[in-house]
């Protein structure tokens, strides 16, 4: 299973790297915070009204793979989020399309340093590997009023 602090500390440094490559544009759009949350209704206290975009995930369920006797592992499921806070009703069509293209940018350029890492076997200082595939998905008003994209993926390891 793979460790929630050595996870927390990888999205903080992808994030920071991500951030630090940002173009001019897009700096308005940085991940000011890096928050962990057991499970998605907790992300709800979490968040509050907390400024700027918001990196958030769930602490990973792990279901054991067993090949065999001295082979197996576990397959955990990530969830995280590229969130902002955005009153209903605020933006104009075009605004909110906006806003998501912006979103939809920082969450590409996070999957693919994390892609980097998952594939160098550079994740969580474990040996693991991308299990399945990301799924992303637009989020509306998730969380109270949280706007952004979700990112789920399965990565296994080799710790139980």
């Amino acid at each position: 299973m793979i460790g929630i602090k050595e996870l927390r500390n990888t999205f903080s440094e992808l994030a920071a790297e991500v951030n630090s490559e940002l173009d001019d544009d897009l700096l308005p759009f940085a991940v000011k915070r890096v928050i962990v949350s057991p499970t998605e209704k907790h992300l709800v206290n979490k968040l509050k009204d907390k400024p700027g975009v918001i990196l958030a995930f769930r602490m990973p369920s792990a279901d054991t793979d067993i090949v065999s006797g001295d082979n197996y592992g576990e397959i955990n499921k990530m969830l995280f989020y590229i969130i902002e806070k955005v009153d209903p009703g605020s933006q104009s069509d075009e605004q909110e399309l906006d806003h998501y293209n912006q979103l939809q940018l920082i969450t590409s350029a996070f999957k693919l340093k994390l892609l980097d890492r998952l594939m160098g076997n550079d994740f969580c200082r474990t040996d693991n590997e991308l299990a399945k595939a990301f799924h992303t998905e637009y989020e509306y008003q998730e969380f109270g009023g949280w706007n952004g994209l979700s990112v789920s993926f399965d990565i296994k390891d080799y710790e139980l």
